[in-house]
């Protein structure tokens, strides 16, 4: 079978967690009871699902919550689902380029010992996640009751040490951590040296401020404040001179901050292309980050099709990825490239406007120039430039200030101005009042408003797959209309590509198309919810998607056959008017067409 996009999948049995980490971005979403009885029939669902759509889950991996809460019975058929898998796709995954691995899990380890039969019989290979130095461990992992873990962990520690298959150790660091750092060095090599447990395979993770620890905890707990930049650098620099030229000089320059690097999905243009995490109710979340977050659900799998839910991971992503800002300095950032801004669901979290390791990893790039060059000056503009308008738009956007005019020294009087115009007259209230139209694109709610009087643009990036809406409020063809039945709704679509039209050789937005659908034909195929019309124009716009230009913005405006009449009686009828309203006044919003997605 041909395999469209092979995944990473991630399965989170449950989510409930045995211990209550004063720095976790999960919250209170870690006190949540399995239900047991869909653990295993949503993991084959998902499975079989994906397969029979042709997508191929390259590797399977068990996150939480805690995985090992769960009994060794059903951790023994989940490990022999992810075998199986493993078994029957091997070859294919082999042939894409990727390690067929063993089926992994994360874990905090205070329940190792527990199913250490059935992870041996299963290889299955372990992240466990610690503490260092061990006394910080003492005092920000404990278990529910409050009560300390460390004595379990420690004998936990030295158990993994024996393990015989894969296995690796990571850190949350934080304020305590970094001001620890000498202690937190002596430990690694206490791990490594005297307990045993090979450290070369060790990782570091930066915690970060989240709104569900927030919740859990009210205020951040003392010692777990999220490092500054400089602060990163600095713990960086202080492994690095107890670690170079020693035995794990290699581990850290390839493994400890690997995390940080090109290779991971933080630094993905869009991580809603490959990463996927399935929840054991069906829902699908980004990561184990992103689950924490309604914002970064792509969907269920027993409510959605798998098709919906593939394309709504990179649409989800860039669409929290366009409700941020972004630091100037990226825009002309040689590691653009590599870093892409870091992790979205992050940058949401703490309000930032680039990575939040930004910093140190500038300073692995610039330890490693070979692996991670740096992007020639003439090509940054380019790559920026492509960034933004697949990722982020909030640069795109077009503020147009209020415009002085001269022509005549009326147009200062009051009562001359446009809002005065339009304040005098109830049609043009409607014209340019909001209200009027609504759109909902992919679930998005847009309120428009009149492309003359707004001081944003509303733009989007849309496909042959975006779902568009349009709302239209049920008295519109009343409106300046005594004879409705021939009335009509218009759209206008132009172009940003330039031609001078007229005898006034204005250069103007080109035109591409207009479309109209009468009263009654128009209410026959829409349905009234909340004093709107709504009526589905998404196949409109792709039967006109041939005349669509790549990276060139697409300006689509909504009226009324009545209602534009109006507006151009109007024009003839009051020189104040037209001068203030010689460009089209009608509610509008602007997209990008992305040609890469097919139906």
């Amino acid at each position: 079978m041909e395999f469209k996009k092979l995944i990473h999948l991630l399965y989170v049995p449950t989510q409930f967690c045995n211990m209550s980490c004063q720095y976790c971005y999960l919250g209170d979403l870690t006190e949540t009871q399995p239900d047991t009885t869909t653990i295993l029939g949503t993991l084959h669902t998902a499975l079989e699902q994906l397969l029979l759509h042709g997508y191929l889950p390259f590797n399977l991996s068990f996150h939480g919550g805690e995985v090992t809460t769960l009994s060794s019975e059903v951790l023994d058929s989940l490990f022999h689902t992810a075998a199986k898998h493993y078994s029957q796709y091997g070859s294919q995954i082999h042939a894409q380029g990727f390690r067929v691995n063993p089926p992994h899990i994360k874990t905090n380890l205070l329940t190792f010992q527990k199913h250490w039969d059935v992870l041996v019989k299963h290889q299955v290979s372990i992240s466990g996640s610690v503490d260092l130095p061990l006394r910080l461990h003492e005092r920000f992992r404990r278990d529910k009751g409050g009560n300390s873990t460390l004595q379990r962990t420690l004998e936990n520690l030295q158990a993994l040490a024996a393990y015989p298959y894969n296995k690796k150790i990571s850190c949350v660091v934080t304020r305590a951590h970094l001001e620890a750092v000498d202690e937190f060095i002596d430990a690694i090599k206490y791990l490594h040296y005297d307990i045993g447990l090979d450290m070369s395979r060790f990782n570091v993770m930066f915690g970060f401020h989240s709104h569900k620890n927030n919740d859990k905890f009210h205020n951040q707990v003392p010692g777990t404040e999220m490092l500054t930049q400089l602060e990163q650098v600095d713990f960086y620099h202080a492994l690095k001179q107890a670690f170079l030229r020693t035995p794990l000089e290699n581990a850290f320059k390839n493994e400890w901050f690997k995390e940080f690097t090109p290779d991971f999905c933080c630094s993905s243009v869009n991580c809603g292309d490959k990463f996927f995490l399935l929840q054991s109710d069906g829902s699908v979340f980004s990561c184990p980050r992103g689950q924490s977050s309604k914002q970064y659900c792509y969907g269920n799998i027993y409510e959605e099709d798998i098709e919906t839910i593939m394309h709504n991971g990179e649409n989800t992503i860039e669409r929290n990825e366009n409700l941020l800002f972004i630091a100037d300095t990226c825009m002309i950032c040689e590691y653009l490239h590599l870093c892409n801004l870091g992790c979205t669901f992050v940058r949401q979290e703490t309000n930032l406007q680039k990575s939040y390791t930004c910093l140190l990893q500038r300073e692995l790039y610039h330890d490693n120039p070979d692996r991670y060059p740096s992007m020639a000056a003439a090509e940054i503009e380019n790559y920026a430039r492509h960034f933004l308008l697949r990722n982020n738009l909030q640069k795109l956007h077009k503020v147009h200030t209020q415009k002085q005019r001269f022509l005549t020294p009326e147009l200062n009087e009051k009562e001359n101005w446009l809002s005065e115009i339009i304040q005098r007259d109830t049609v043009l209230q409607d014209i340019y009042g909001d209200g009027l139209f609504l759109l909902n694109v992919n679930d998005v709610n847009y309120r428009l408003r009149s492309a003359i009087l707004k001081n944003e643009a509303d733009i989007e990036v849309l496909d042959s797959n975006s779902q568009v809406i349009l709302g239209v409020r049920n008295d519109i063809f009343s409106l300046a209309c005594n004879d409705e039945i021939n009335n009509y709704l218009h759209l206008m679509l132009l172009r940003d590509t330039t031609v001078k039209y007229g005898d006034e050789q204005r250069t103007k937005q080109e035109h591409i198309f207009d479309y109209s659908v009468y009263r009654n034909i128009f209410l026959s195929a829409s349905e009234e919810v909340d004093g709107y019309f709504l009526f589905d124009i998404s196949q409109i716009l792709i039967n006109h998607s041939y005349w669509y230009l790549d990276g060139i913005k697409n300006n689509l405006f909504f009226t009324t056959k009545a209602l534009r009449e109006y507006h151009y009686t109007k024009q003839k009828k009051n020189a104040f008017y037209h001068i203030q309203a010689i460009n089209l006044p009608f509610h509008n919003i602007e997209f990008f067409w992305n040609r890469n997605t097919s139906v």
